[in-house]
């Protein structure tokens, strides 16, 4: 019986930490009956938390290894073997923690769930510090709108969220007529921000605003109300919305 009341009592401290924002009815735990469900929905939301961490990490792979996918897929396969080795880590190590409890009885099962949860935690914090994104600005939203106005608002957004290289294109005075030069520009010549805040763009009497919209591609425009000002900005959706092509077509 003291067995069990320690374990119980060491369960419940760690429940704590394991469903902080799990239910209500686990903020304060008061009776045994507490304990086993808490028990089970900190586990459950730990393995949610630790699949969420495990899928972005798999993403990471994947964006940025976009020039050479097969070194993203080595990687991919990596991290699913290394998975599936610590997940039968854990299930077969928990039960080693219940050993001294009579099995089957309740207060097994909450000692086995608690530390599969504490297990999954962990593991979920250790596979976010692999490969972090390369300038650790996650996507602002999927939302056009929304990513545009974080865009404008940030230039470490924008230099994490723009394809490289570049393309920029400008109008250039030339005889008998101006001409377009476009150009590809590699990480070095990308000048930021490329897009003004909003507090420069009011001062200047600059509006932004979103030309146009499909289900992956967007278009914004930088004008100033008459006159010959006017740069285009053109995205492309993938994991996040990313800036691949600039045009200034002011002379």
């Amino acid at each position: 019986m003291k067995t069990i009341s320690r374990c119980v009592a060491l369960c419940i401290g760690l429940l704590s930490i394991s469903i902080a924002s799990a239910e209500d009815d686990c903020k304060e735990i008061t009776t045994s009956m507490q304990v086993n469900q808490c028990a089970e929905i900190a586990r459950k939301s730990a393995d949610l938390k630790l699949n969420a961490s495990y899928k972005k990490l798999m993403e990471r792979f994947e964006s940025q290894q976009r020039r050479d996918p097969q070194q993203g897929e080595l990687f991919k396969t990596m991290a699913r073997d290394s998975q599936r080795a610590w997940i039968k880590l854990r299930d077969t190590n928990c039960p080693l923690e219940a050993t001294d409890i009579e099995p089957g009885v309740g207060v097994s099962v909450v000692v086995i769930n608690t530390c599969i949860a504490r297990m999954s935690l962990e593991r979920s914090t250790y596979l976010d510090g692999i490969a972090p994104d390369e300038f650790g600005v996650s996507c602002p939203s999927t939302d056009f709108n929304a990513f545009l106005t974080a865009f404008a608002e940030s230039a470490a957004v924008q230099r994490a969220f723009v394809q490289r290289p570049l393309q920029f294109v400008t109008t250039v005075d030339a005889e008998p007529e101006p001409r377009i030069e476009k150009r590809a520009l590699e990480d070095k010549q990308i000048k930021y921000p490329l897009m003004p805040h909003r507090a420069y763009r009011e001062a200047e009497g600059l509006t932004l605003s979103v030309k146009g919209q499909s289900r992956n591609r967007a278009t914004a425009i930088l004008n100033k109300p008459d006159t010959d000002y006017l740069v285009e900005y053109r995205f492309v959706l993938g994991k996040c919305w990313m800036l691949s092509e600039v045009s200034d077509f002011a002379i």
